[in-house]
C-alpha cells in the first residue's frame, strides 16, 4: 500500500508545483516611445518634448496639432492604463540596443548582442542567434510550454530554399510566393532555439494587410488578409488555450508588427472609430496602437475566464525608441520618445530608452513606478526565477523582483552600449546634406553607458559631407549628461564632472576590451569604439 501511495504522492506534488510556476507573456511592440505610452504619455506636457522633433513636426500639414496628438497618445490604451493602476511601471527602462534586431536578440537572450559581433541589423543577419543562447529552453526544461508570434527577425533568411527555387529557374515573384522574405534558416529557427511552437516573420517588417511573410512552425502559410494585429494575437490566444488544457503553464512571446512602418494604412473599424480628432495621420497611427491595448485586454479577459490571470506575468515593451518620423510609410507622432532626444537608431536617450511594465497579480498588489535603470534584458531572467529556474552565469539580463519588492537598491550598476549612430532612422535624417537612409552605412558609431543617473556617451568622428550643422565633419567627441535632470541631454557635465567621466570611461572600456569585431558594421567605424581593434581583424565575408 505504502509503496502504491508514495508515487502517488510524489505526483501530486509535481503537479502543485507545476501549477504554481506563473505563466509568462511578453507583449513587444515595435518602435513604440516612451511618450506614445498611455501610462506615460499622461505626465507629459508638449513643451517637455524635443524642440528638435516639435520643429520638424511644425512643418506637417494643417490639420496636425501637437496637443491633439498628445491627447490622442492618452486615449489609445485605456487597458494599459487599467493595468497600470496595479502593476510596476519602469520609467527609466533601456533596451539592449537602439536597432531592432539587435534589441530583439537582447530580450531573448538576456544578455548584450555585442557581446557576439552584433551591434546592427545587418550583423543579426548574418551571426543570427548564437548557439544555446535563447533562454526560451530554459522554460522548456522547467515543464512549460513555449510559443513565439510575430516578429522573429533574429536570424538569416532560409537561403536553401532560395537555391532549390533558383536551381528550378524561379524568378523573385517565385521566391515571393513561397515566403522566402519571411524565411529563417534552420540553425535560427524558434523550433531549434527553445519554441514548442511559432507563427512567425524574420523580417524588419510586416504589412498591417496582405502579408506574403508568415511561417507557421516549417509550413509557409500564404498570403495573410487578416489585420496582423489580430490575427497574431489570435495565435497567441490559441497557444496559450491549449496550454492551459494540458495543465502545463505557457511561456509566450507576442511580438506584434505595431507600429513599425508600414503604418499609414486604417486599422479596422472597430479600432480607426474610436479616433476623429481631424487628423488623419494622428488617427492612423493611434488606431493601431488601440488595437494593441484591445488585444492585450482580449488575452487578459481568456485568461481570467479560465482562472489563469492572477498567477500569469504580463511584461510589456518596445523593442528600441521610436521613429518620430512622418513620410515613407510612417507616421510616428508627438509624443515620441517624450522627454527624450533623438530616435531609433540613435544613443541618445531617445533611441535608447523604452516603455516598460510588468504586472503580476499574485505578487504586486498596487501600483509602482521604479525609477532605477533596468533593461529589457531583464524580462526573461525575472521570469526564469519566477518559474525557479537557475539564471545562467553568463548573461547581463537580473532578476527584477529584488527591485520591485525593495530588497536591493540597485540593479544594474552599469548598462552600455555600442553600435552605429546615425540619424537615418527618424526625422533627424530630414536634416542631413544626402539621403540619410540611403547613406547611413557612411555615419559613424558610439558608445554610451549609464550609471546611476549619469550617461556618458561616445560619438566617433563624423566625415564631412554628411550633416548640415558639420559640412566639413567634425572629430570624436564625449560627454556627459544627468539623465534624470536633463532627459533632453542640453547640458555637458563634461567639465563640471571630469571624475565621474572618467570612472564610466574606464568601465566601459573594461567591456569594450572584449568586444568582437562585427560582422557587417562598418569596421572602421567599430574600431574607434574599442580600445584594441587590433585584437580583433576584421571578419572574412
Amino acid at each position: 500500500m505504502i509503496r502504491r501511495i508514495l508515487p502517488l504522492l510524489a505526483a501530486t506534488a509535481g503537479l502543485l508545483h507545476a501549477a504554481e510556476r506563473p505563466n509568462v507573456l511578453v507583449v513587444l511592440l515595435d518602435d513604440f516611445g516612451t511618450g506614445q505610452f498611455a501610462p506615460m504619455s499622461r505626465h507629459l506636457s508638449v513643451d517637455e518634448l524635443d524642440p528638435a522633433f516639435l520643429a520638424y513636426t511644425a512643418g506637417l500639414d494643417e490639420t496636425y496639432d501637437p496637443q491633439v496628438a498628445l491627447d490622442a497618445s492618452r486615449r489609445a490604451m485605456p487597458f494599459m492604463d487599467s493595468l497600470a493602476e496595479k502593476g510596476v511601471l519602469f520609467n527609466r527602462a533601456f533596451s539592449a540596443s537602439s536597432l531592432c534586431a539587435p534589441a530583439r536578440q537582447g530580450v531573448l537572450t538576456g544578455t548584450s548582442p555585442t557581446r557576439w559581433g552584433a551591434y546592427r541589423n545587418i550583423d543579426v543577419n548574418v551571426c543570427g542567434l548564437p548557439e544555446g543562447r535563447c533562454l526560451a529552453g530554459r522554460f522548456r526544461d522547467q515543464g512549460y510550454r513555449t510559443g513565439f508570434v510575430g516578429k522573429w527577425h533574429v536570424g538569416a533568411k532560409d537561403n536553401e530554399l532560395k537555391k532549390r527555387i533558383e536551381a528550378a529557374g524561379g524568378t523573385e515573384a517565385d521566391l515571393a510566393k513561397a515566403g522566402y522574405g519571411g524565411s529563417v534558416c534552420e540553425k535560427d529557427h524558434p523550433l531549434n532555439n527553445g519554441f514548442d511552437y511559432a507563427c512567425f516573420y524574420n523580417l524588419y517588417e510586416c504589412p498591417f494587410y496582405g502579408s506574403e511573410l508568415i511561417w507557421e512552425n516549417r509550413t509557409y502559410t500564404g498570403v495573410s488578409q487578416e489585420y496582423n494585429t489580430d490575427f497574431f494575437t489570435r495565435k497567441a490566444m490559441d497557444f496559450m488555450g491549449r496550454s492551459l488544457d494540458e495543465g502545463k503553464p505557457f511561456f509566450v512571446e507576442l511580438a506584434l508588427h505595431a507600429v513599425h512602418i508600414p503604418v499609414d494604412v486604417d486599422a479596422p473599424a472597430p479600432y480607426a472609430e474610436h479616433f476623429d480628432t481631424g487628423s488623419k495621420m494622428v488617427d492612423r497611427f493611434y488606431s493601431h496602437v488601440y488595437a494593441v491595448d484591445r488585444s492585450v485586454q482580449r488575452m487578459v479577459d481568456m485568461l481570467k475566464a479560465r482562472g489563469a490571470w492572477d498567477n500569469t506575468i504580463l511584461f510589456f515593451l518596445s523593442d528600441n525608441g521610436a521613429t518620430c518620423k512622418v513620410g515613407d510609410g510612417d507616421l510616428s507622432l508627438l509624443p515620441g520618445n517624450g522627454q527624450h532626444k533623438g530616435h531609433k537608431g540613435q544613443l541618445f536617450l531617445g533611441g535608447m530608452r523604452i516603455p516598460m511594465m510588468m504586472v503580476w497579480p499574485d505578487r504586486i498588489k498596487s501600483a509602482q513606478v521604479v525609477g532605477q535603470n533596468v533593461s529589457s534584458m531583464d524580462i526573461l531572467p525575472t521570469a526564469m526565477a519566477a518559474a525557479g529556474a537557475r539564471l545562467p552565469d553568463d548573461i547581463d539580463g537580473r532578476d527584477l523582483m529584488p527591485l520591485v519588492e525593495g530588497t536591493v537598491q540597485t540593479l544594474h550598476p552599469q548598462l552600455f552600449w555600442a553600435g552605429i549612430h546615425a540619424p537615418a532612422w527618424g526625422f533627424n535624417g530630414s536634416m542631413t546634406l544626402v539621403p540619410a537612409q540611403q547613406e547611413r552605412d557612411r555615419w559613424p558609431g558610439g558608445w554610451a553607458i549609464a550609471e546611476g543617473e549619469y550617461l556618458l556617451r561616445y560619438e566617433g568622428s563624423l566625415a564631412p559631407g554628411l550633416e548640415r550643422d558639420w559640412p566639413e565633419g567634425r572629430p570624436a567627441f564625449l560627454s556627459l549628461h544627468n539623465i534624470k535632470d536633463d532627459p533632453l541631454e542640453r547640458h555637458d557635465l563634461m567639465k563640471e564632472r571630469p571624475e565621474v567621466a572618467e570612472r564610466m570611461k574606464a568601465e566601459y572600456m573594461k567591456t569594450a576590451a572584449s568586444l568582437p569585431a562585427p560582422y557587417r558594421f562598418r569596421y572602421e567605424a567599430w574600431a574607434e569604439l574599442v580600445p584594441n581593434p587590433e585584437d580583433h581583424p576584421p571578419r572574412k565575408k
